[in-house]
């Protein structure tokens, strides 16, 4: 009888690819630490933020007539750009902007004279369409004349 040699197959080693943790864990160390009161003051202002949003849903019998659209779902984005400018700096909101605009320094209470087009809105005095701010306070970044 011939003896049949059994041929071992050889196990092909698999690539072991690092995990996409451990990649972003050395490579994306933070370079930039925010400090706890800018990340108080920016939760302080999403929160601002929703409660406007939220006050003028629920008054739309009053809002709505004044074609009020809110930053609801972009209040994070536009506080992390808000709270970068400086007063050296431009920026041009649109309409849904109300976050960039809260977090560059303008009150709740400045944005509802624009909203509703009183005489004291600081960005017009109550004179242009909703949401077309202009600003040059020298505490403020500015905000071009845009209609």
């Amino acid at each position: 009888k011939k003896k049949k040699k059994k041929k071992k197959k050889k196990k092909k080693k698999k690539k072991k690819y690092p995990k996409m943790a451990d990649i972003l864990s050395k490579t994306m160390e933070p370079t930039v630490k925010t400090s706890k009161d800018v990340l108080l003051k920016a939760f302080r202002l999403m929160a601002t933020a929703k409660t406007l949003a939220e006050k003028y849903e629920a008054n739309k019998e009053i809002t709505a007539k004044y074609v009020h659209a809110t930053s609801r779902g972009h209040e994070a984005i536009q506080l992390a750009v808000g709270l970068q400018l400086k007063p050296q700096d431009w920026v041009s909101p649109y309409y849904r902007d109300d976050s960039i605009l809260l977090g560059i320094g303008m009150s709740p209470y400045e944005l509802m004279l624009q909203v509703f087009a009183k005489k004291d809105d600081p960005f017009s005095g109550g004179r242009t369409y909703y949401s077309h701010p202009s600003l040059k306070r020298d505490d403020m970044p500015k905000i071009p004349h845009q209609s």
